[in-house]
């Protein structure tokens, strides 16, 4: 059962930097990983005052080792920020819902085309064509106050740029961290209500998603694990450290570049994953007739909450 799964079957290389007791130092989570309730109020409370590192390393007894090797990679790319910033809580839920439900659980999809052709364009158009619904692209919301006219309306919202105000009945915010704390500021509703009090701790995540197109190999790799396509024509020593996954998800201060202090990043084997960018010919039954791609591809996430 997880968390157990991750520990006992998971593959280390030869030589791992982690020792069986590194290795054996992760059961200590198991007490908090059984008592922490996702959906329990009272567990959010107790285990938000303590901090994700204090938990791993304190109370838990997960070695230094264990927690850089393996718990600080998650943190920084879960909840996307490291030990020290982060809440045991939102690193317990992050872990249940992303990582540790069970094996094969790193719940990421990708789009297979553009997200605005494949998903936004169809959704707008469906909201659309019964004519109630309006959607104002590049309208931001600066205020919501409470209409004190005779309007018969409850509310009043303000945007940037925009003398004209929206009259309405109620307001739902399906907005970030970042965006609920400054439209709070500058609402006296908003600002008025009890659980608004800590939006000013909100925060948002920084991403920058990169991609690299490179020369191909000349030595096309085949038979890898774990995405839509089996061949890459990145050199064979990037394609054998990403053989059992086209996805590597990497903890902070890699190579000790200084922006990369407290960043966690992703890196994607775009021609494994994308029916764009694959090798010609990715049958199973491999007649050596392969055509090359014009590059092989990376693509690369790094944040920061």
């Amino acid at each position: 059962p997880p968390p157990l799964d991750v520990a006992l079957l998971s593959e280390f290389d030869p030589s791992p930097p982690l020792t069986p007791p590194d290795r054996l130092s992760a059961l200590g989570l198991l007490g908090p990983w059984a008592d922490f309730g996702q959906e329990d109020p009272e567990s959010w409370d107790r285990y938000d005052s303590v901090s994700a590192e204090d938990l791993f390393k304190k109370y838990a007894g997960v070695t230094d080792a264990a927690y850089e090797e393996l718990v600080s990679p998650l943190l920084h790319a879960l909840p996307m920020c490291p030990g020290y910033d982060c809440s045991a809580a939102a690193a317990l839920s992050c872990f249940h819902a992303f990582a540790l439900q069970s094996r094969g659980a790193f719940d990421v999809r990708w789009c297979r085309g553009s997200i605005a052709e494949k998903i936004f364009d169809p959704w707008a158009d469906q909201l659309t064509k019964g004519g109630n619904v309006e959607i104002r692209g590049g309208a931001r919301v600066n205020s919501i106050e409470r209409d004190e006219g005779d309007s018969g309306y409850e509310f009043t919202v303000g945007l940037d740029g925009d003398d004209r105000k929206i009259e309405c009945d109620a307001v739902i915010l399906a907005v970030g961290g970042t965006a609920m704390s400054k439209i709070a500021s500058g609402s006296s509703v908003l600002s008025s209500l009890p659980i608004a009090r800590t939006f000013d701790k909100l925060r948002g995540v920084t991403c920058v998603a990169v991609r690299l197109f490179l020369r191909p190999s000349a030595a096309i790799t085949s038979g890898l694990k774990g995405g839509n396509y089996h061949k890459t024509q990145l050199v064979p020593e990037a394609a054998e450290a990403m053989k059992d996954s086209p996805v590597l998800v990497c903890g902070a201060d890699i190579g000790s570049i200084p922006e990369l202090k407290e960043t966690g990043f992703c890196v994607y084997d775009l021609q494994r994953m994308h029916d764009e960018f694959a090798v010609g010919d990715n049958d199973d039954d491999d007649d050596g007739t392969e055509e090359p791609a014009a590059a092989a591809g990376l693509g690369g996430d790094f944040f920061r909450a």
